[in-house]
């Protein structure tokens, strides 16, 4: 019988739980959940997933001890920096990957890839950036000079219930770095910094209405490598009607982007939390300009996981994906070593990981939104 590839996932939140329970349920994985929250990891244990604790106050002896024979470490505690995590899993022959869409963390595990050797360091493994960054790069590979590109992603509740239409479905401190980061963009060819917040739109997905604008992270590394090489390249985040407004009012008028730690309260203790969530994923895509606009969707909606428990889609698609590049690279199917950014690996790769399945089919293409 082939040994099981051991896995250690950091963090014991909804999103470390879920990619944990994927990977257990795959004979050839043997996850470990590892946290410093002691409450977390023994709900963790009691749902039956194997648990490692931290044993006292030095993270670097800890999680040393801990990545001792990992194969690989998925960060998911966005408490811990993520260069640390990465310089000790390639002291101790570990991959590292994180679902995170910090961009600056993420710059600091990219210059880590130089002493990676034949290990691989992939930062940004999830929904956005991740899944969605590699169905953008396998489209602006084909694409031309003149043409445009915005990519629709949103992560929402199911249910409208309040007047942001919003719940704390992703985690409120990535919410906030998307809506107060500058957003990296192409515009006549060139790299720009867009305002997050802006180039607000109206369109109608399905029989839904919702508003679009501007958000920070999710195309960044696509941005740089194709500047140059295509006309425009933008990314937007999808909410209800009136988001936008309220948002803008926290924000500007309240004076609360110079005081996010409040937001961050606010937020976190007044949305509600829920698993009943989707994910839709537009893509308008226009060869030249005159030319017709081409679209592709997707949508993901919140289902049972593989013990029958409630998951929601957000979770699901980060799992997916994170599991599926981990998957990959731990199985030596990755084409080089070093720093895999987000988008490298594309759909058609994907799709030789079992774990992909739970976003496939491909999105279909369409005449309109």
């Amino acid at each position: 019988m082939t040994a099981q590839i051991p896995v250690l996932v950091l963090g014991a939140g909804r999103m470390a739980r879920r990619i944990a329970r994927m990977l257990a349920a795959d004979p050839r994985f043997a996850p470990t959940l590892s946290s410093r929250d002691g409450d977390a990891l023994a709900r963790a244990a009691a749902a039956g997933l194997r648990t490692a604790g931290f044993a006292g106050a030095g993270l670097r002896d800890d999680l040393g001890a801990l990545l001792a024979g990992a194969r690989a470490v998925i960060l998911t505690d966005a408490a811990m920096a993520p260069a640390e995590v990465a310089r000790l899993a390639l002291a101790r022959g570990c991959h590292y990957l994180d679902i995170f869409e910090d961009t600056g963390a993420a710059a600091q595990v990219a210059a880590l890839a130089r002493g990676a050797g034949r290990l691989c360091l992939a930062p940004g493994c999830g929904l956005a950036p991740g899944y969605v960054t590699a169905l953008a790069a396998e489209l602006l590979e084909a694409a031309g000079p003149e043409s445009d590109t915005t990519v629709f992603v949103g992560v929402l509740p199911a249910i409208r219930e309040n007047r942001l239409g919003y719940a704390n479905i992703w985690g409120i401190d990535g919410l906030l770095d998307e809506y107060t980061n500058p957003c990296l963009a192409i515009r006549g060819g060139a790299l720009v910094e867009l305002p997050p917040l802006t180039e607000p739109e109206a369109l109608s997905i399905g029989a839904t209405r919702y508003e679009a604008f501007t958000t920070a992270g999710s195309l960044d590394a696509l941005a740089r490598r194709h500047a140059g090489r295509v006309a425009g390249l933008a990314f937007k985040t999808l909410r209800y009607p009136g988001h936008l407004d309220y948002m803008q009012f926290l924000l500007c008028d309240m004076g609360l982007a110079a005081r996010l730690y409040q937001l961050r309260s606010l937020l976190s203790t007044a949305l509600p939390k829920t698993a009943d969530d989707r994910v839709l994923i537009a893509i308008r895509h226009r060869a030249a300009p005159g030319a017709p606009e081409s679209w592709t969707r997707q949508e993901l909606r919140s289902g049972p996981d593989e013990t029958g428990a409630p998951a929601s889609a957000a979770a699901s698609a980060t799992a997916a994906h994170v599991c599926a590049m981990a998957d990959l690279i731990c199985s030596g199917l990755v084409p080089h070593p070093g720093l895999i950014a987000p988008g490298a690996v594309g759909p058609a790769l994907l799709r030789k990981s079992r774990f992909f399945a739970l976003l496939d089919p491909a999105p279909a293409a369409l005449a309109g939104p």
